[in-house]
C-alpha cells in the first residue's frame, strides 16, 4: 500500500492537467485519482468516493472514508488537495451526493477504471508535446499566358 502511494506520488509529475478526451478534462481527473492514491486511499475507496465526503476545513482538504466499518478522515497535503479541488471545481460537484469519478455511462468509475489510470501512467511514458506546424507561405502566381481570342469568343465577345 505504501509502495503504491509512493509510486503514485512520483507519477503525478507525468500528468498533463490540460489533457482532454472527448471534451472531458481527463488530465484533471487522472491527477485527482493519483493524488488520492498518493494520500493512501485504496482503489475501492476511490471508486466509492462521493463528493459529500470532501470538505475544506481551515484551508485544508479533508476526505472522509469508510474503512473497516469506521469513518476515517484523511487530511491531504496541499499539493495533493489542490489536484482534487481542481477536479471537483471542474465538475461542479461541491456538496453533491454524486460519485466524484464517473465512468463513461455516468455511473461511478469502476475499480478496474481506477486501476487503469494508475497503470496508464506507470507503464506508458508521457507523450512528447506536439510541435506546431508552420504554415508555408504561398508564392504569388504570375500568369504569363497570352490572352487567347478563342476564350473571348466563348464569353460572347468579338474580335
Amino acid at each position: 500500500m505504501r509502495d503504491r502511494a509512493a509510486v503514485a506520488y512520483k507519477l503525478l509529475s507525468r500528468v498533463d492537467p490540460g489533457r482532454l478526451f472527448g471534451g472531458r478534462a481527463v488530465g484533471l481527473r487522472d491527477g485527482a485519482i493519483l493524488a488520492l492514491i498518493a494520500a493512501g486511499l485504496t482503489l475501492v475507496e476511490i471508486s466509492n468516493l462521493r463528493a459529500t465526503a470532501i470538505k475544506m476545513i481551515d484551508g485544508q482538504v479533508q476526505v472522509s472514508i469508510q474503512r473497516q466499518g469506521i469513518t476515517w478522515s484523511a487530511t491531504l497535503p496541499t499539493a495533493l488537495g489542490a489536484r482534487l479541488l481542481a477536479w471537483i471545481s471542474e465538475c461542479r460537484l461541491w456538496g453533491e451526493a454524486e460519485p466524484v469519478f464517473a465512468g463513461r455511462r455516468g455511473g461511478p468509475l469502476t475499480l478496474g477504471g481506477v486501476g487503469r489510470v494508475l497503470h496508464r501512467y506507470r507503464h506508458h511514458p508521457p507523450a512528447p508535446p506536439k510541435k506546431k506546424r508552420r504554415k508555408k507561405k504561398k508564392a504569388a502566381r504570375v500568369h504569363n499566358r497570352p490572352l487567347l481570342f478563342s476564350s473571348l469568343n466563348r464569353l460572347g465577345g468579338t474580335r
